[in-house]
């Protein structure tokens, strides 16, 4: 796991520090502080070549004008306009900046092992090329965006052979926390379908589509395939709370915090939701690894252009639970 992270003239974001990162980390904040712009920086500094080549759409929409390589979005990454201004610094892994290119160390203690460039051309082009030649972290990213179905019942074809019991937990997974009457999940393509999709036993007859089931389900089973099929390092997941019940919190944060810890994946997600926060603290109170951090980004009171990062634990949000405070 990564235990520092720092961000300097990136996006919106002057400079931001945070220390003391845990096993699963909320980040919080008031819109339009940076919370997506902190998962954009991980992926600079930990994505394979395709997920840095993705990254213009990965957590937002390009503009309906044709800009289909995203030359607007490379442009914003930097704040002051200067790439040779920009460094993102991990415990792991520098991306540094310079005249016209940005590129990264891969750290192992206090020894540079590897440099990775990506050249930026100025003028009308901005379209980085990456010459990646090695990659520290596997990352594996859950945007708003849902993913397509197939790509995610493919995933869960890949969890038997890989390790039958995880199909198996995935069910029990699954049944606590979004449906408790499902009997067993089938990777299956039925007579007449186009392709093999994941249908869910209900125990009322015909199996269905998971798709059918709600977004809900659809998130979760994607969340948990994307761990035990791809075995990340990493994952980010943008809005993590999105279509979940509030009620449902719970159980969903306990088995997540299980499987990161079992499975040896770092997390790292943003939230809107205060009934996210208070229910992933529930699921890592009782645990004695502590698991749990929220990285928190608000404006400045004296100058609202400016960005502070603080990080807390389970310990202020027992007490902000205990005040009402606001925390989000």
């Amino acid at each position: 796991m990564i235990s520092y992270l720092e961000l300097q003239q990136f996006r919106g974001l002057e400079h931001v520090k945070f220390d003391g990162l845990g096993r699963a980390n909320l980040i919080v904040g008031g819109n339009n502080t940076g919370k997506t712009s902190v998962l954009e920086a991980l992926v600079l500094l930990f994505g394979q070549q395709s997920q840095l080549a993705k990254l213009p759409t990965t957590f937002r929409e390009l503009p309906a004008d044709g800009d289909d390589q995203g030359v607007g979005y490379w442009k914003l990454l930097f704040k002051t306009g200067r790439l040779d201004d920009l460094k993102l610094i991990t415990d792991a892994q520098t991306v540094y900046g310079d005249v016209n290119s940005f590129g990264k160390h891969l750290i192992h203690g206090d020894q540079v092992v590897s440099d990775w460039t990506a050249t930026m051309e100025f003028g009308d082009t901005w379209n980085p090329s990456f010459n990646q030649k090695t990659s520290l972290f596997k990352l594996a990213i859950l945007s708003t965006k849902q993913k397509d179905p197939c790509e995610i019942s493919e995933l869960f074809n890949q969890i038997a052979p890989l390790n039958p019991e995880n199909e198996t937990r995935l069910e029990d997974l699954m049944r606590k926390a979004i449906e408790p009457r499902l009997k067993r999940l089938r990777y299956a393509k039925p007579k007449g379908a186009n392709r093999h999709l994941v249908y869910v036993d209900l125990g009322e007859g015909v199996m269905l589509p998971f798709t059918q089931l709600g977004q809900a389900f659809s998130r979760t089973l994607q969340i948990y395939c994307e761990i035990f099929a791809n075995q990340p390092d990493i994952i980010l997941i943008d809005e993590i709370e999105n279509g979940l019940y509030y009620e449902g919190l719970g159980d969903f944060w306990k088995g997540l915090m299980a499987v990161l810890e079992d499975q040896n994946v770092q997390l790292f997600a943003t939230t809107h939701s205060r009934e996210c926060m208070e229910a992933a603290y529930a699921a890592a109170k009782g645990m004695e690894s502590d698991p749990l951090r929220y990285l928190r980004l608000d404006r400045r009171v004296d100058d609202s252009s400016k960005i502070v990062s603080t990080v807390f634990g389970t310990e202020e949000m027992a007490t902000a639970i205990e005040f009402n405070r606001e925390m989000r």
